[in-house]
């Protein structure tokens, strides 16, 4: 018997028998049947190309273990067998460079020292010392994660590795493929990092001149010109109807980054699906994301192959199914198999200086807002989501609760991508609509007002977290009235709107900024000039808060600076018993940073609750009764 590769196929040469007679060969049937995929041409078998080296050592030690049983012995072709010793080999290196990069190996002092030097000459504003380790790591390993911290300078350091990988000829090109809220973030950290050692030619998929062209004309255009860039930003939108264009670009000279890579978790998703054209044959790929598992290990999965998209199963090798259900122990085996491959820095490893504790103000609802409280809890106790949106709406203002509302709307609080729920009219009895009518605006929404006055007041520029539209304008109305300017950034402002409204926002020329973290919070830097956020609306996301916090709590910040987080509590009193949906989500969100701060002490990626366990702990206390 003898295997060998035929071009791409695998076939087996059963002699002595004929193929009909090692089919039926029980030891045959048993151990080998599932690998065959048909019959080759003249007499031989096709069978399933192994997709790694353990596959292949499997494969061919039952091969054996059959022409040993039929008193034969099984030949390998020396091709086949230095294919996937090849495999093998590769894998191993990735896995033993990567480990010895991250653990400081002195093998690479000298490899550093050289990339530090290279880079220090290219850019006008340094790298910290780990993110120049960081930036190594990216450059050498070619294709990896950084999974490092909200804050922590993930955008610099990236620019660090293509700044060697420039300098070396290896790329002349940067695509980022992003939130399109992220591209003011990667212009601005192109000029402070390059100045005027590389000056920026950047083309975006919300050029206007971009966006004015037809489908035809898009693809005609990314073929054609847009190589001539060094900086291509693509939001995720934008990539699958030009997701073919953008692989022949991103193959040749280009370092392709995909930033907040979270984005794109759903497995078969259409945007997950153009990430992986767009990365199938890119040179240099790196992910980019501040919170890699917001659920399960599953969400690893599309990382992985957007990183190693041929080499997936002999690097790793996990199925979904097995990364879905990983047990502890398995969990232990996936941290130990991906370590090398992404590296993960705290702002505390950069010395930014700790913000202060957080500052609950906690302010007790009236007797008509708890009646209300208890007609929700009866009306909403099935829909556990919709409860939780309803009672945030009456937190601002009791008559948004006359307004029909669609928690599809609000699949960004829970990033997920299917329905969360049918529509919920607000269909009330006359004596609750009068009632609502009649309750007046919250007591929360009162003191987040004076709140504000008083920061304002002190003369210092403040964010406001919301997750109503309507929250947001109720907020920007209020404060007018008091003689305080407030601009709202929501996801119905246009790009150009949105970056005109941040540059007054840090030129000073207005002191409040209200918006929500599906708009804003990743990407965007604040901390320059604001030091001080209000979360008047938040849920049990632990990824918009943390991106949130880190707007105004970045590297960059003085030895020193102080940044303080306000969070609004409403309390109810239920029947003599106190409840605040509020305090639960916000100690649900302090449990889960303080599992995700345990986790990266313990160099492991976590999980998170899902969405039914969260809503059902923060609910716990007001339906225990």
């Amino acid at each position: 018997m003898r295997l060998y590769l035929d071009g791409e196929q695998l076939l087996l040469d059963p002699a002595p028998l004929d193929a009909a007679a090692l089919r039926r060969n029980a030891k045959f049937k048993i151990r080998c049947r599932r690998y065959v995929t048909g019959d080759g041409a003249n007499g031989m078998l096709a069978l399933k190309m192994p997709s790694n080296y353990s596959d292949y050592e499997r494969v061919a030690g039952r091969l054996s273990d059959v022409a040993e049983a039929l008193g034969t012995v099984l030949e390998i072709d020396p091709g086949l067998d230095a294919h996937f010793n090849t495999m093998r080999e590769l894998a191993e290196e990735h896995y033993r460079a990567g480990n010895e990069i991250k653990r400081g190996d002195p093998k690479y002092d000298e490899r550093l020292a050289a990339f530090a030097d290279v880079v220090n000459r290219s850019m006008v504003r340094p790298l910290k010392d780990r993110q120049m380790r960081d930036a190594f790591f990216l450059a050498t390993m070619a294709r990896a994660g950084n999974f490092s911290v909200p804050g922590s300078g993930k955008t610099a350091t990236v620019l660090g590795a293509f700044a060697f990988l420039a300098s070396q000829g290896k790329v002349r090109r940067l695509m980022v493929v992003c939130p399109k809220n992220a591209f003011d973030s990667w212009r601005t950290e192109w000029h402070l990092c390059f100045g005027d050692t590389r000056p920026l030619s950047c083309i975006s998929t919300q050029d206007e001149a971009y966006k004015r062209l037809g489908r035809k004309d898009r693809q005609r255009f990314i073929r054609a010109q847009i190589g001539a860039y060094n900086l291509i930003l693509v939001n995720y939108e934008a990539a699958p109807s030009v997701a073919d264009e953008l692989a022949q670009v991103a193959a040749h000279d280009t370092m392709l980054v995909f930033d907040e890579v979270h984005r794109v978790k759903r497995v078969g998703g259409k945007q997950a699906e153009a990430a992986l054209t767009i990365a199938q044959d890119a040179p240099y790929t790196l992910a980019l994301t501040g919170t890699p598992l917001p659920n399960t290990y599953e969400d690893l999965y599309n990382f992985l192959h957007i990183l190693y998209p041929h080499e997936y199963d002999s690097f790793f090798g996990f199925t979904r199914g097995e990364l879905r259900r990983a047990e502890e122990e398995d969990q232990i085996a996936i941290n130990e198999r991906i370590q090398p491959f992404f590296c993960r820095t705290t702002k505390r490893d950069l010395g930014v200086p700790p913000a202060s504790p957080d500052k609950v103000l906690e302010v007790s609802a009236d007797t008509r807002t708890n009646q209300l409280v208890r007609v929700l809890k009866n009306h909403y106790r099935k829909n556990k989501l919709t409860l939780m949106l309803r009672i945030l709406q009456l937190e601002n203002d009791p008559e948004d609760l006359l307004d029909d509302l669609d928690p599809n709307e609000f699949r960004w609080v829970l990033e997920v991508d299917e329905d969360t729920g049918d529509v919920d009219v607000a269909d009330y009895s006359q004596d609750i609509v009068e009632m609502i009518r009649t309750t007046g605006i919250s007591e929360k929404r009162l003191q987040c007002t004076r709140l504000i006055q008083d920061l304002v007041r002190d003369g210092h520029p403040v964010i406001i977290w919301c997750i109503f539209i309507k929250s947001m304008e109720a907020l920007r109305r209020d404060l007018a009235r008091q003689g305080i300017e407030a601009h709202v950034i929501s996801g119905d402002v246009i790009l150009d709107d949105r970056t005109r409204v941040l540059d007054d926002f840090r030129a000073g020329r207005f002191p409040v900024l209200i918006t929500n973290p599906h708009t804003l919070a990743e990407s965007v830097s604040l901390h320059s000039v604001c030091h001080d956020a209000v979360y008047y609306e938040y849920s049990f996301n632990l990824v918009h808060l943390l991106q949130s916090k880190d707007r105004i709590h970045r590297l960059g910040l003085p030895a020193g600076q102080d940044t303080r987080y306000y969070f609004l509590s409403e309390t109810y009193d239920q029947g003599g018993k106190p409840y605040s949906m509020d305090q639960e989500i916000y100690e649900r969100l302090q449990m889960k940073e303080q599992t995700m701060l345990r986790a990266i002490d313990a160099e492991l990626i976590e999980t998170q609750p899902t969405t039914e366990e969260d809503l059902d702990a923060i609910f716990a206390g007001l339906f225990d009764d």
